[in-house]
């Protein structure tokens, strides 16, 4: 892939105008989330108010529509830098540090649609070409975290089932991402772990297992509808128990494990109308709390403290978490039998 792509300069008015009228596309289904908050987003309009350059954004040829003549081109890279433009043009940035677009005088709203630009078009590649351009730029250039890049590389249908997840009123009513995780697609990568894990049949170190499963599933995942349905119907099945909204369960680490034990049992037949589910939840949480200082060899309990407080992702930790609760669960199945 030797010197894809020449470098031109573009007016900003132009590009700007591009994006309004359609044929600029800024959410190709490569690109990421947006992730710049407001401080990010006046410092880079800043840097175009100063006059200073700031890196080259890529495009590439997108469709063309026979019937009208008319084309599109991709954004490659430079979303958020184009996004950020477009909507401090429109007066839909909060500023504090700069003035607003409108509040600018004849003069520099002129020298603001004069600037310049650096574009490198790509021209015309297929979609795999573009995915390697864009995994390389950002894999060296701009910390892109994992779950991004893997968004970026395959938005297949293990991934696609993930985001239904995530957007179904199941899980977002368990309310445990910030916005900001939400934008750096921390949900997404949380549901992935536990469609991994519940597929894997066991625990695993990291998210070592997540891109296998992505790479898997990324043309056709048989298991989709079923998966969706046991994770939603399980947060539903959680958010019926009224827990305190401080309990232990609404820890991100000790949701995991509940989620993914609880399909478990589910699966295998497990009768949860025998058991009062809250009270066995709440007699565990009040029973890890009161080991919090105990040795965590001695019993499961401070085992279970210690993995979640301590916030480990390793295999032994998630194997002693999920072992407690399924044991709990099931001895509570047991003695209602």
């Amino acid at each position: 892939m030797n010197n894809i792509g020449t470098a031109d300069n573009e007016k900003l008015l132009d590009l700007y105008n591009d994006l309004k009228n359609g044929t600029l596309v800024l959410r190709p289904s490569f690109q990421r989330n947006l992730v710049w908050n407001n401080s990010h987003k006046q410092k880079f309009i800043d840097t175009i108010l100063r006059g200073f350059p700031f890196p080259e954004i890529y495009l590439a040829d997108g469709d063309i529509d026979l019937e009208s003549q008319t084309s599109t081109r991709l954004v490659v890279d430079g979303q958020q830098r184009l996004d950020t433009i477009f909507s401090y043009i429109n007066g839909e940035i909060p500023t504090r540090e700069i003035p607003l677009f409108k509040d600018l005088s004849a003069k520099q709203q002129t020298d603001f649609y004069d600037y310049k630009i650096v574009v490198r078009d790509l021209g015309r590649l297929d979609e795999n070409q573009i995915i390697e351009i864009f995994q390389r730029i950002n894999s060296v250039s701009y910390a892109l975290n994992a779950m991004e890049i893997n968004n970026a590389l395959y938005e297949g249908v293990f991934i696609s089932t993930a985001q239904a997840i995530q957007d179904s009123d199941e899980f977002e009513a368990l309310d445990i991402f910030s916005q900001n995780q939400y934008a750096r697609m921390k949900d997404t990568e949380y549901i992935l772990l536990i469609m991994a894990t519940i597929e894997e049949g066991g625990y695993f170190t990291g998210n070592s297992e997540i891109e296998r499963y992505i790479k898997l599933y990324n043309d056709e995942y048989p298991a989709s509808e079923k998966i969706k349905s046991d994770i939603t119907e399980t947060c539903k099945m959680i958010m019926d128990l009224h827990l305190e909204p401080d309990s232990l369960w609404f820890r991100k680490t000790s949701l995991f494990t509940l989620l993914v034990e609880l399909v478990k049992l589910k699966r295998v037949g497990t009768d949860f109308d025998k058991i009062n589910l809250k009270t066995v939840l709440t007699d565990l949480e009040n029973q890890i709390l009161e080991n919090k200082s105990t040795d965590p060899e001695t019993n499961g309990y401070a085992k279970f403290y210690k993995y979640v407080f301590q916030g480990t992702s390793g295999r032994a930790g998630r194997i002693a978490r999920g072992t407690l609760v399924e044991n709990e669960i099931k001895k509570a199945v047991a003695n209602n039998g």
